[in-house]
């Protein structure tokens, strides 16, 4: 954990290495910091499936084996994995479809360490009421929350 004073230190170090402003250095000191994290949610969500099932699935290694179908007995396979809830940024939804048929499920998965977004705590309402809320990466597609518009300078 970094003590406030050791946070404007790094600020006032990059402000005289760049000739930036305060608020421009502290901004894009963080920008860099969610980088790293932004780019591991973009490589957790976005591959390409398997051909085959004789092949680790591209994912990462971290999906189940495809059930059997119940209606034609071919196997699913893991196509897409999107972020499966609205607060909690570790919990990723995988979904799998059938390769002889249109059926399909869905999974929730818990993958610590690589979140699709970062929970913060907002001030909201006219009686300055606490929310938690969850800002989304930005390129990473959350099916109900809208991602971070990347900041312009």
């Amino acid at each position: 954990m970094t003590t406030n004073r050791g946070r404007k230190d790094v600020i006032r170090d990059r402000m005289a290495a760049t000739g930036e402003s305060y608020n421009v250095a502290a901004r894009n000191l963080k920008a860099m910091k969610d980088m790293g994290a932004t780019r591991e949610a973009l490589l957790v969500q976005h591959w390409l499936p398997a051909d085959s099932f004789d092949v680790p699935c591209p994912c990462g290694g971290t999906c189940e084996p495809g059930e059997t179908c119940d209606h034609c007995h071919a196997r699913h396979r893991h196509v897409k994995r999107y972020p499966g809830s609205v607060t909690d940024v570790e919990t990723w939804a995988d979904r799998y479809e059938c390769t002889g048929c249109s059926s399909s499920y869905t999974i929730t998965v818990q993958l610590t360490g690589r979140p699709w977004g970062v929970v913060e705590t907002v001030i909201q309402g006219g009686s300055a009421e606490s929310v938690v809320r969850a800002r989304v990466f930005p390129r990473v597609v959350h099916p109900l929350l809208r991602p971070a518009a990347p900041e312009e300078d």
